[in-house]
């Protein structure tokens, strides 16, 4: 691929350039492998190395995740991103005073949804600002208050079209989509509203810094992915709902126990502090906290615990009435079919595995992220018999995928294949590739 890229001089991608060369040579390797394992011209690495070219961001995120540099790469292309925008905003926008209060916060707020749209390879973001700006000055606001109801509504709708776009887009696209959404908010967050305003704007809030969070957690960086849970839950207090913390305290249960850097007793604690906050009644967070704490407790080796929790988890499913409204109404659908396949793969149970994996098939579309974990549970079930077989079963799995979409739970899924092989069979060749393909994230 050859592709186009934007011609900068800007310090901001030059220093971009300097990471890209630092990260390059770290992983000894010469623009011409590089080049080759990404797709794209040598040439245009060297460019960008050199800071005389904007990369397009799926080279910034085929390159992030390429060279493991744990989000470094995706963090700086954004940040360029941002000098951009106020550089076009300067040329194309005449300055003006402001008269209003909003004045400073509208301009930020362009700004940053510039800087999404420069990341995913928009060349239209000033168009794109000025239509949402236009869109959200027609709304009428509500008394007292500096957003209106179809502000508040369209951050929800866009909450949950980011939670679907996320099971199939890399990292990196879905955490610019957010910065845009969540720097809309930010301003009037930090401003005195109504109350039943501020609680609605904390839980549109809450569920774009959970995706946050989830989406530094899979570029690797922990240290954000930290920040913003503490933000989700400081958000999810303020909007009173305590189902949507239980759920999203459940989510950040479902990344954490990932982190082979985490303390799984600190993150089991946290699944039953989402199991209490879900109550006793019948509903989707009780059901994805009691499956969070089954899967800590999986990931622990508590085998037996593990299992008890998920079948507490299925009786509460079975409970639901027959339309129920969920926050996630393709989880409700597809049932705990991913929660079986994982616990009863790392519990040894072939049978109950792959009978959950078996009624998995078709629910989700191929470049689903789940039917791709689901698909990894069945690699590691077939590597406790034949650890070849498993092994390069699951390197087709990941080396199938876009180079920005081996985030870190991809790479953390791929590696049970690894925990439950043999010692005697750990120097199979396509054990030790794999190994080599997954082993990059355990020192993050």
């Amino acid at each position: 691929m050859t592709g186009q890229s934007t011609s900068t001089t800007s310090a901001e991608w030059q220093e971009f350039g300097r990471t890209l060369r630092t990260w390059r040579e770290r992983r000894d390797l010469s623009l011409r492998d590089l080049a080759e394992r990404i797709r794209w011209h040598f040439s245009l690495i060297g460019k960008w190395e050199q800071g005389k070219n904007r990369p397009p961001a799926e080279a910034i995120t085929a390159l992030d995740a390429e060279l493991d540099a744990k989000g470094e790469l995706v963090t700086r292309g954004l940040r360029a991103a941002m000098t951009d925008a106020d550089r076009w905003r300067k040329v194309i926008l005449e300055a003006k005073a402001s008269t209003r209060d909003e004045g400073e916060d509208m301009e930020r707020r362009r700004l940053m949804r510039d800087a999404a749209a420069v990341a995913v390879g928009g060349t239209v973001a000033p168009a794109l600002a000025a239509l949402t700006d236009a869109w959200q000055a027609s709304q009428p606001r509500i008394p007292g208050a500096s957003v209106s109801q179809e502000m508040i509504d369209d951050w929800e709708d866009a909450a949950d079209i980011h939670a679907k776009r996320a099971y199939v887009d890399p990292p990196a696209v879905v955490l610019a989509a957010l910065a845009a959404d969540f720097t809309d908010m930010a301003p009037h967050l930090s401003r005195a509203q109504p109350e039943p305003v501020q609680s609605d704007l904390a839980h549109a809030a809450a569920r774009h810094a959970a995706l946050i969070a989830g989406k530094w957690f899979d570029l690797g960086n922990r240290r954000e992915a930290h920040r913003w849970w503490t933000k989700t839950r400081t958000l999810s207090e303020r909007s009173g709902d305590t189902l949507l913390a239980a759920w999203l305290t459940g989510r950040e249960v479902l990344y954490r126990r990932q982190d082979p850097g985490e303390n799984l007793d600190d993150v089991l604690l946290l699944a039953e502090q989402a199991r209490r906050l879900a109550g006793n009644r019948p509903s989707v967070p009780l059901v994805a906290a009691l499956c969070a704490e089954a899967q800590t407790l999986a990931t622990l080796g508590r085998h037996a615990e593990a299992v008890a929790a998920l079948r507490k988890a299925e009786d509460v499913f079975d409970q639901f009435p027959s339309q129920i409204i969920s926050l996630d109404s393709n989880w409700a659908l597809c049932g705990t079919y991913y929660d079986q396949s994982l616990i009863y793969t790392l519990a040894g149970d072939a049978k109950r595995a792959t009978e959950a994996q078996r009624a998995a098939e078709g629910l989700y579309p191929a470049e689903h992220r789940t039917a791709i974990l689901i698909a990894l549970h069945n690699a590691a079930l077939n590597a406790r018999t034949d650890p070849e077989q498993g092994a390069q079963q699951a390197l087709r799995l990941v080396e199938a995928l876009p180079v920005a979409r081996r985030d870190v739970r991809v790479r953390a899924t791929a590696r049970i294949v690894l925990d439950v092989t043999p010692e005697k069979a750990r120097a199979l060749p396509a054990v030790r590739e794999l190994r080599a393909l997954t082993m990059g994230d355990r020192s993050a």
